[in-house]
């Protein structure tokens, strides 16, 4: 009796285990294994496969264990069939997993593969950086792609040691998110081609209030102690508490961000900047393997923004040259011009002087004719009319040859034609804020000159300092006399003249403005040449630029 009960307790298992559990197949039942009839459960256990349930469950069963004592006195070839199908069932079971794994590892690469063909696609139609960026970024932060929350992106400029944030995508609050999210949740069958282009119509990337966070921030290249800037060598994992710089923490600070990825952006040539990326959001682990899809697409989009970004540079330039050259072509005109009317300047000197050395002769022939008494009646009174028309015409052409070589030169007081100039200006200066001292020497001598001429020197000398300036500004005026001489200084706190131009401001045409002749100058200089005086310019960059403006007085000149 009692062995019958001991053989019933081994051959149940819910017996042998005082189980009470009635739903599982293997209750109630004597006359088959319990692993046979449980499929894949094992209690409350459910495996994927037979041979797992076998291994991981009743493998270290009490029970099982107690069956398999069952078989001891057996024969041993019984023991060793055993414990080879124990074996044989571990090794599948490892087996399993490797190809599971492997399966699984394709089916990664294969979508991988997928989505680098789709961004390829997408990037292959497009030629300006900003949508080049917005596709990279529309990869990385949606759902179809690799789903990040947020991406930002610093990018290198003209300054040769900055690195300066340029764009941004994701949400700038949980509530923004928690919309956006829902939006997509209803677009999830939306291709990642369809977002860029919804993107571009919308101009995502200018109207994102973290574009415009990110566009206020700046890292400096040169700082040893920035992480972000050395992240722009390799992918980084980074917190908060790591950064250690200010700039850093900055950009931290102003991003919200705590724990993030960095990604570098460049080709094998070029250092291009720093894309950044977190799940601020939803809160979760960036990996290792998010870290590697994010720097293959990264990688592999960055040429294509590389060649973006030198056609944008090449067009650019292209339009500096057009406009060079149509510069170049005006000022070629406004040569031509020049050396036509000075041709014909000289032109008329040279007729007049051909056409006056006769006449005099003329003239003076005929007034001696009018000294002979032979010469009478209607002889005398045509002689009369050739030496009255011979003189008129002296008269004009000596009229004609000051209109093109004389000064109307007049005595006057050049502290008056400052002021005059002053007050023109007056309205001008008060506009721009710019403060007007005027030191003018109350007992110099009178000066002989051309009004018009000298008053439009002083003038162009003024104009030119207060467009120097701007506004907020000094313009100081001195004069005062130094032996025969009347000496003007005219100082301006404007930007000053570089080096490299200040001996070629009074060379006609030459000009640093983008609307300006480079005539004015180059004419005042010659006005106070004419006068027998000279002028000289003085510039430090940054400081300002002083002219100075000597005149000879009254006596002088009429030496000269």
């Amino acid at each position: 009796m009692n062995q019958k009960k001991s053989s019933e307790k081994q051959s149940n298992c819910w017996q042998f285990l005082n189980c009470r559990k009635q739903d599982c197949p293997a209750y109630g039942k004597s006359d088959v294994p319990c692993w046979e009839v449980t499929g894949h459960r094992c209690g409350d256990r459910v495996f994927g496969r037979i041979e797992e349930k076998l291994i991981q469950c009743c493998f270290k069963c009490d029970f099982f264990k107690q069956v398999k004592e069952r078989v001891q006195g057996r024969r041993w070839a019984d023991i060793t069939l055993l414990e080879t199908m124990e074996d044989a069932l571990i090794r599948s079971s490892k087996y399993s997993q490797k190809v599971e794994d492997l399966y699984m590892e394709v089916i990664r690469r294969s979508k991988l593969m997928n989505l680098l063909g789709e961004v390829s696609k997408i990037i292959s139609r497009l030629d300006k950086e900003e949508d080049i960026i917005l596709a990279i970024l529309t990869v990385i932060t949606a759902r179809q792609g690799l789903g990040f929350n947020r991406a930002f992106v610093f990018l290198r400029g003209s300054e040769f040691n900055l690195i300066r944030g340029k764009y941004a995508l994701g949400p700038s609050s949980s509530d923004e998110a928690s919309s956006i999210w829902k939006i997509l949740e209803k677009d999830a069958a939306v291709s990642l081609d369809k977002l860029v282009s919804k993107g571009q119509k919308l101009h995502y990337l200018r109207s994102s209030p973290l574009t415009k966070i990110t566009k206020k921030l700046t890292l400096q290249l040169n700082e040893p102690d920035s992480l972000l800037v050395k992240a722009m060598q390799e992918v980084r994992f980074v917190k908060k508490s790591d950064l250690v710089s200010e700039s850093d923490l900055l950009v931290a600070d102003l991003l919200g961000l705590e724990e993030f990825c960095t990604c570098p952006i460049s080709t094998a040539e070029d250092s291009l900047g720093l894309l950044i990326v977190d799940n601020i959001f939803t809160g979760a682990e960036i990996s290792a393997e998010d870290a590697q899809l994010l720097e293959m697409i990264v990688s592999h989009a960055t040429t294509s923004l590389r060649a973006a970004q030198l056609k944008e540079s090449l067009k650019k330039n292209i339009e500096s040259l057009k406009s060079t050259y149509r510069k170049l072509r005006a000022n070629e005109e406004r040569m031509m011009k020049a050396e036509r009317l000075a041709i014909s300047g000289e032109l008329t000197s040279s007729v007049l002087h051909e056409i006056k050395n006769p006449l005099v002769s003329i003239g003076g022939f005929a007034r001696n004719l009018t000294n002979s008494e032979s010469i009478k009646g209607k002889d005398r009174e045509k002689l009369e009319i050739i030496v009255n028309e011979t003189m008129r015409l002296e008269r004009y052409l000596d009229t004609l040859q000051s209109e093109v070589d004389q000064l109307a030169l007049e005595i006057g007081d050049i502290n008056q034609v400052l002021e005059d100039n002053c007050n023109l200006l007056s309205e001008d200066l008060r506009e721009r804020k710019i403060s007007l001292q005027k030191s003018l020497s109350p007992n110099m001598a009178r000066c002989a000159f051309d009004v018009v001429k000298i008053h439009e020197v002083f003038l162009n000398i003024l104009q030119n300092g207060i467009e120097a300036i701007g506004s907020d500004g000094t313009i100081r005026i001195e004069t005062r006399q130094k032996d025969s001489q009347v000496i003007v200084e005219i100082f301006d706190t404007g930007a000053g003249i570089s080096h490299e131009h200040i001996n070629r401001i009074f060379t006609p045409f030459f000009t640093t403005k983008k609307e300006g002749s480079g005539l004015g100058l180059a004419f005042a200089h010659r006005i106070i040449q004419d006068h027998g005086g000279s002028i000289s310019v003085k510039s430090i960059e940054g400081e300002g630029t002083t002219f100075k403006i000597s005149l000879p007085v009254a006596a002088a000149m009429s030496a000269v």
